[in-house]
């Protein structure tokens, strides 16, 4: 018989004071749905995940399309409620206290089309309550290369240039820990040069940074540590050396741990 998946207990950790960010035995289910009705029974779509997020490391949750990354993102957030298990941020169960020390970007930012890219950052900081001077605005557009596009709408931005914009506004307000869901999304090259060395300076900062991926190449160059999870289930989470001991192709391994995951298989992180 195959051995069992391992457990949140197995990949979480401690939840102590150490922890920006704690999951443990998460789950979460949606009804399924068939044209315009709904059908019997449910779509599970996260099982027992749990992970540990570290103050002022970078941790890449790794995943294919549809694996469960960005349920578990919002799940972390509070905007979707789990049907089981507990998350705590900053030591703390979620409230609007420890929300405010988060700095979160979409896959999918939904701005207004008509606003400019300035706009856009001034109607983030009112969202926030801060009092923000200009040379801010001027410090994040420019860090993400679209000082000059400042006055253009919205609806002129590439797909790239709005993942840019989207990480300005999480970066407004200097936050602890910045959620990422994709941030390389739709990056040409140098898109995606800026963004990792964005990530780095924010970490020699101390900052503690959560981003979501599917391109392994960026996991090699930033994380610290990663977690790999596979049909909404956490299949492995530890450090690069620990996730590719041989160190091999991050591909292959990507595929043999989520092979192994799907056999119901345990992954060790050592």
């Amino acid at each position: 018989m195959p051995t069992p998946l391992p457990t949140s207990a197995d990949f979480a950790g401690s939840a102590g004071s150490e922890a920006v960010l704690h999951l443990a035995g998460v789950a979460k289910s949606y009804a399924r749905v068939v044209g315009e009705s709904l059908a019997r029974g449910r779509r599970q779509v996260l099982a027992d995940v749990g992970l540990t997020i570290r103050p002022g490391e970078i941790y890449g949750f790794v995943g294919l399309n549809g694996a469960g990354k960005t349920t578990t993102i919002k799940i972390a957030l509070g905007l979707t409620h789990p049907d089981a298990g507990t998350v705590r941020l900053f030591g703390e169960p979620l409230n609007g206290s420890a929300c405010a020390r988060v700095g979160y970007a979409p896959e999918k930012p939904g701005f207004a089309l008509f606003l400019t890219g300035l706009e856009v950052l001034e109607y983030a900081a009112r969202l926030l309550g801060r009092a923000l001077p200009a040379a801010r605005f001027q410090e994040v557009l420019d860090r993400v290369g679209l000082w000059d596009d400042r006055g253009k709408q919205v609806a002129n931005y590439s797909k790239g240039m709005q993942q840019r914009l989207a990480l300005a506004a999480a970066m407004l307000h200097d936050p602890e820990l910045y959620v990422l869901d994709e941030p390389s999304s739709g990056l040409d090259p140098l898109g995606r040069r800026l963004v990792k060395d964005i990530l780095k300076d924010l970490r020699r900062a101390g900052r503690t940074i959560f981003f979501s991926t599917h391109i392994l190449a960026d996991v090699r160059e930033v994380c610290d540590r990663i977690g790999v999870i596979h049909q909404g289930r956490m299949v492995f989470e530890g450090t690069l050396d620990q996730y590719n001991p041989a160190g091999g192709d991050l591909e292959e391994r990507f595929v043999a741990l989520i092979g192994a995951g799907a056999n119901g298989e345990a992954v060790s992180p050592t």
